[in-house]
């Protein structure tokens, strides 16, 4: 059973070294890619949602169209003073300033 074992080992290695020898260099001509040759196929994906969207958006709508207003931006005061409901003096050190860098 062991030399049955190791004769089927040394036929399959002996096999596969043959086989990677054996590999002749075929001698076909050297062909250069040409970019310009490539075809392009662009195919148009369609969403489908499965329902009708018309009945969910205005009329006259148009998802190219850019809407934009300056009213719309929501503008924050910079001198807004916080009410905390009790004092900070004495929970910061002295001469405490956050707007020091």
């Amino acid at each position: 059973m062991k030399i049955r074992n190791i004769l089927v080992i040394l036929i399959a290695v002996t096999t596969i070294f043959a086989a990677a020898n054996n590999n002749k260099k075929t001698s076909a001509p050297i062909e250069h890619f040409d970019l310009n040759t490539l075809v392009f196929l662009e195919e148009e994906n369609e969403l489908v949602p499965g329902f009708d969207t018309a009945s969910y958006l205005p009329d006259s709508f148009n998802p190219y169209e850019v809407k934009f207003s300056l009213e719309a931006i929501n503008y924050m005061e910079e001198n807004d003073e916080v009410n905390l409901g009790f004092d900070t003096s004495g929970y910061l050190p002295e001469g405490f300033d956050p707007y020091i860098q």
